[in-house]
This record gives structure tokens, sequence and C-alpha cells, in this order.
């Protein structure tokens, strides 16, 4: 065996290794306070590589993915499994997110048709072509990290960057190619118990529209010999920031002139 050989195969067991932890976490609903420190991923490629493998070690088929534009030092891409994603009324919570819920308000552009790994890039208008219906959606965020936010952004790459599930609500009617960069979000909380509490948001798309990281996304994961699929859905960042929701309580999020979302939460 060559030198380069067994590093490339010790890379792969430590990645192994280390997505086996998080799928420990996932599958038990428990927090690790981080990764051993000879698991730590050394860098953004080294955390997807340990994202991808936590996603072949569940063995769950991806539903929909989370993106956004690169930042400097961060790449944000991120699968979110079919079983996470809930349509209808009724969202019935386990494991970290017994208490409370977390929750960004977000439009979901689901896929019409494949967009696999090729040499060449994907082109703007291949994408957009490729795109379906759009739907008001709400990302539910948890991390398998007891205190994420004193962790590296390679750590929370690994780890799927707090992708806990999504809502996928009803489908809006936008003009073709068009996605609002400006988006009021209102929201009325019901609580179970009784009490009601009510806000309106200046809602901004962190990217001015939900197009061009996707475009991005197709590209990114077409390097790394993954594809986008018929039927998945993309979401691409908070027009509101996070939501901090008490469970159990119903929920009626409006987006503007889009439409609102009605959703109620529950333990399981």
């Amino acid at each position: 065996m060559t030198a380069a050989t067994q590093a490339t195969e010790t890379i792969a067991r430590r990645r192994e290794q280390a997505a086996g932890i998080l799928v420990t976490a996932r599958q038990k609903g428990a927090l690790v306070e981080r990764l051993p420190v000879q698991l730590l991923p050394a860098n953004l490629d080294d955390g997807f590589a340990i994202q991808q493998e936590v996603s072949h070690q569940l063995g769950r088929r991806i539903g929909a993915w989370k993106c956004a534009l690169p930042r400097p030092g961060k790449v944000i891409a991120a699968p979110i499994y079919d079983a996470d994603i809930h349509r209808g009324d009724v969202c019935r919570m386990n494991g970290p997110l017994r208490v409370a819920v977390r929750a960004e308000p977000e439009l979901a552009c689901l896929l019409n048709r494949d967009l696999l790994p090729r040499r060449e890039p994907f082109s703007e208008a291949e994408v957009l072509d490729a795109l379906g219906p759009t739907h008001l959606a709400l990302e539910l965020l948890g991390s398998r990290y007891s205190h994420p936010e004193s962790l590296t952004f390679p750590e929370l790459l690994a780890d799927g960057l707090f992708n806990a599930g999504l809502v996928i609500g009803p489908r809006v009617n936008l003009p073709e190619g068009v996605t609002p960069a400006d988006l009021p979000i209102e929201f009325t909380v019901s609580l179970v118990r009784g009490g009601e509490r009510t806000a309106t948001l200046d809602g901004r798309h962190p990217d001015r529209g939900v197009l061009t990281p996707i475009v991005w996304l197709a590209n990114f994961l077409r390097v790394h010999g993954v594809g986008l699929y018929a039927g998945q859905a993309v979401i691409t960042g908070s027009y509101a920031g996070v939501l901090e929701l008490p469970v159990p309580c119903e929920i009626c999020v409006g987006f503007g002139d889009l439409g609102t979302l009605p959703i109620t939460f529950l333990f399981l």
C-alpha cells in the first residue's frame, strides 16, 4: 500500500467515525458536545464530506436541500431528509425540539426534473427550467450539538447546518423567473392552553431572491458528484430570521400577498 493510499483510507475512516457519532445522535435524539478532536473536520471540504457520509449511513431519502450563496469561510448546503418533511396542518415534534421549535419562514422551490452530475456547469436557464411550483415553507432548526454556537463552521456543516425538518405549505403563484426580495411576514401564535401573540416583520431575503442560490447549489453539488432530483424541494434562506415558538401551539404565518401557512405543532 502506498503512502498516498494509506492517507486516503485514514481520512475515509476518520470521516466514517465522525459521521457515525452524528448519526447516533440523530437516531437517539441525543446531543453531543462536539466531535472528538481527532475527528474534527479540517476544512469546509472535510465538513461537507462528513455531512455526505452522515446521509450515507442514515440511509434516508433526501427530500430537500437548504442553501444560500457562499460567504467568506462558509459553504451553505445541506440535505433535509424526506422523513423530516411535513405536509398538512399538523407537525408532531420529537427529540431535542420537544420544548420549543425554532422555525424560519422561507419559500420552497420544487424540482420538476433531475439535475444530474456532469462535467460542464449548469446554466441559469437550465436550472430555472428544471424548477416547478413554489410553496410557502417553514424550515425547522435543530442541532446534534449541545452548544453549536461555540463550534467552527466546518463542524456545523458536518452536522447539516441545523437541518431538523421542513414544513411545506400551500403553493403560491409567482411571475415566471421572479421571486420577491422583500416580503412582509406576519405571524400569529395561539397557545393550546390559551393566550395569543402576533407580530409583523419587514421580511427580506438574505440573497435578494431565492433563484440565484439554487443555481449555485446545482453547480456546487455537481462538482461533488451529487444530483438534484425531481420532487425535491430547495429552500434558500429566511425572510425574517428565526421564529421561537412554544410547543404545543397553533401558528399562522402570512407571507405578504402570497398567502398564509397555518400549522399546529404538537409533541409526539
